[in-house]
């Protein structure tokens, strides 16, 4: 036990760096490890001053906070440098106490370095020691207040099942972006430094081999979709403009040539764009048909003569809009276009069309815009692309799909023109997979600052006693609590569905398209209202850029949009869910349907028995089969009904595409109501796979929030529907608040396994 205040000088340089180390907390011990590396490795520093490093480093033996104020008063009465308007980093600091004793040698480039590396890993802006010195008050950061420092039985754990087997490689992500973390995080950018910055840091990761994981292993991939989606959730904890250029360039525009394309594209292109040494787009929404891509006007006319295709936008209505990386950095765009041969009209398909040349100059016939500043992503360089009768090879069409051969006849393996277009757009849905699982990285970085801040953050209490913790209040834990829970739960329904599109080859393409879009719809929306709802939560320090939350609002707002409206998106799980309700009667003899609605009816007189629904027992509640059980009877009903509604109105000679407006918000509602059964079973069976028993009980406890935080959310249907009575659904409210209550106590933990880079919750910690 260290019991003497008296600092030996060879460690006076170090002072600041242990202070502000141990300051906000007990030491992880991957941040030990970093920091012992760096020294160890700088041979500019003695061994001695190396070991007596190692023993302030050693977790079983912290500072004392004796021994914390100390240091401050000892660095604040000797660095006599502490002008707030001053920047002044841990090597300047360090110099300065350095002077004292005269170990001025200690001052070198190579320390320097090590220094700065440290203040990265830390989560330490560079420059900006001397304030946290300042600023720091022993009293507020006690270890032993309810922002609890030690790790909980399932904490490793539960980390390393939300890493899903990825750890290396989000690892290897975050040693590429740690030491970009102050310039990441600037304001101060204009939109040409921004973009340029997103790019550079693209192309590091491009460097390290991150973007073209999800390639074919002969391309220099490593054949993983789940691993290339691990990459693109790891760089959602640092910037979501560097996420969406990752994706719109590896992914869709990659992805496009990977997907529709054949062995002779894989061998021209693959290789050049993994590497980045060609940059490109994915060029499909237009200004008139955005959500309507079988409606697109852009047109690519074969030329049997030179066997090549006119490229062309018709209108200015017609240009492509909103297209990441066309104005400033593409060579080549993945256009999609209404094929044309001999005047026959054969649907859509893609084009790979060169937009500059290797000098960025724009290509002849080509017309491209800038989108300008947007409300966020502005490091992603948004661009419009209006084609001018620009003559490409015919090799230049991706071909998998639809071909033209050397006669100039259209071939395909897929005759029908429809099932044809659904299958080219079904090898695209990795976007669709990934763009939900960034919006959820953002809802736990949200999630992450708000417990942090509310767990410290100390407010009111009882008449001359202290104030107490904001997580107190049942309002709050109400707040929180069951968006912790949603994070989990879309976290698991995310590697769910990822998995199956990646493992599964003969999967129904387009029943996964179809989940893969409600999921997208409801997780995003989730993202968003957990963004604001955390924001709030954090009172004016959220509102305070330096809490990110005005990026995060920012950036995932547009998450609704892109990849398919959501509203749009739901119709499409719904149209495929009326289709597997039809082919399921469509299968049916005279005898399975009596048995099927006599199925029906068993459910009922089960299900809305007076003693299931007004059985208002915890561990009832607590079922699964209670759970899921009404899940699936909101699913199922609201399938029935629509089903029913659309055959009625049908029959009665209204127009099927009338039919469907008509009834169009309960087709959103039912494919809502499908999503979250597929959420809760996956969820479900996670937990039975679990053998660490710690993680089985706080999954289940998540588990049991979500579920019976949904039904709350719907009670105005169950009680409509009869299916809970009113007691029941106030037992209900009353254990959701309890779950609520219970896990507040786990909050710290549950968000740490998210793994957001420390100096984020350091963050949140500063607001005195």
């Amino acid at each position: 036990m260290k019991t003497s205040i008296n600092i030996q000088d060879s460690l006076l340089p170090f002072l600041p760096l242990l202070y502000i180390a141990w300051a906000d907390g007990i030491l992880e011990k991957h941040e030990i490890d970093y920091i012992k590396n760096q020294i160890d490795d700088n041979n500019t520093i003695t061994d001695a001053t190396k070991q007596l490093i190692s023993k302030w480093l050693d977790p079983s033996h912290p500072p004392s906070a004796r021994e914390l104020v100390y240091w401050k008063k000892y660095i604040k009465q000797h660095a006599d440098v502490l002008d707030l308007s001053e920047k002044q980093d841990l090597y300047s600091l360090g110099t300065v106490l350095a002077k004292k004793p005269n170990l001025e040698e200690w001052a070198n480039e190579k320390t320097k370095q090590s220094l700065q590396q440290i203040e990265n890993y830390l989560g330490v802006s560079s420059h900006e020691a001397i304030r946290f010195i300042d600023d720091f008050n022993p009293a507020l950061f006690k270890v032993d207040s309810n922002l609890k420092r030690s790790e909980a039985p399932y904490s490793k754990a539960l980390k390393t099942l939300l890493q899903h087997g990825n750890t290396d490689i989000k690892n290897k992500v975050q040693s590429i972006l740690d030491p970009h973390k102050v310039e990441i995080e600037s304001h101060n950018d204009d939109l040409f430094t921004r973009r340029e910055k997103v790019l550079q840091w693209t192309q590091e990761l491009a460097d390290a081999g991150l973007g073209k994981l999800a390639y074919p292993s002969a391309y220099g991939g490593s054949d993983s979709m789940v691993q290339y989606a691990s990459v693109f959730e790891e760089i959602a904890k640092y910037d979501l403009s560097l996420t969406i250029k990752f994706g719109v360039h590896f992914g869709l525009f990659g992805g496009s040539v990977e997907s529709l394309g054949t062995n002779y594209h894989h061998d021209k292109y693959l290789i050049d764009i993994g590497t980045m040494a060609l940059p490109g787009c994915f060029a499909m929404t237009e200004m008139h048909h955005g959500s309507n891509v079988k409606a697109l006007q852009t047109t690519a006319t074969y030329q049997p003569d030179d066997q090549s295709f006119i490229i062309h936008t018709p209108t200015q209505n017609d240009r492509k809009t909103y297209i990441g990386n066309a104005a400033m950095h593409a060579q080549m765009a993945t256009v999609f276009a209404q094929l044309i041969v001999d005047e026959e009209e054969y649907g859509i398909h893609a084009f790979l069309v060169p937009i500059r040349n290797k000098q960025g100059e724009t290509m002849p016939g080509i017309t491209i815009g800038d989108n300008g500043h947007k409300m966020g992503l502005n490091g992603v360089d948004n661009g419009t692309l209006h084609f001018d009768k620009v003559t490409i090879p015919k090799e230049n069409l991706l071909n998998k799909f639809g071909d033209v051969d050397e006669e100039g006849q259209y071939t395909s393996p897929i005759s029908s023109s429809s099932r044809r277009f659904f299958t080219m757009l079904g090898t695209l849905v990795g976007g669709r997979l990934c763009v939900p699982i960034a919006g959820n990285t953002a809802s736990k970085k949200a999630l992450n600052m708000a417990v942090y801040f509310a767990l410290d953050r100390k407010q009111f209490g009882p008449p001359g006693k202290e104030e107490q913790s904001i997580m107190d209040y049942p309002t709050h834990q109400k707040k929180l609590m069951p968006l912790i829970a949603n994070a989990y739960a879309y976290d698991i329904a995310h590697e769910h569905l990822l998995r199956e599109y990646t493992s599964d080859l003969n999967h129904d393409a387009q029943q996964m398209e179809a989940l893969a879009a409600g999921l997208k719809s409801l997780s995003t929306w989730n993202a968003t209202e957990t963004i604001q709802t955390c924001r709030e939560a954090c009172g004016g320090k959220g509102y305070l850029s330096e809490m990110y939350f005005d990026r995060l609002k920012a950036d995932t707002d547009i998450f609704t949009t892109f990849e398919g409206d959501n509203t749009v998106l739901l119709q499409l799980t719904a149209k495929s869910r009326l289709t597997y309700f039809k082919k399921q009667f469509g299968r049916m003899d005279w005898w399975d349907t009596l048995k099927y609605i006599s199925n029906i009816a068993s459910t009922n007189l089960s299900e809305l028995n007076p003693l299931v629904t007004r059985d208002t027992s915890e561990d009832h509640l607590l079922e699964n089969d209670f759970q899921l059980s009404a899940f699936t009877y909101r699913e199922e009903y609201s399938l029935r009904s629509l089903a029913m509604r659309l055959n009625k109105k049908i029959k009665n000679g209204v127009d099927s595409y009338d039919a469907f407006l008509d009834t169009q918000v309960h087709l959103i509602d039912m494919a809502s109501a499908y999503i979250d059964r597929i959420v809760l079973e996956r969820f479900i069976a996670k937990i039975e796979e679990q053998e660490n028993k710690s993680v089985k009980d706080i999954l289940t406890s998540l588990k049991n929030l979500y579920a019976l935080h949904r039904i709350e959310e719907n009670k105005g249907w169950y009680l409509e529907h009869d299916y809970i009575s009113g007691s029941k659904s106030l037992a209900i409210n009353k254990l959701v608040q309890k779950l609520c209550k219970e896990l507040k106590n786990e909050s710290q933990y549950l968000v740490d396994a998210f793994d957001i880079p420390k100096h984020m919750t350091a963050t949140a910690l500063k607001f005195y």
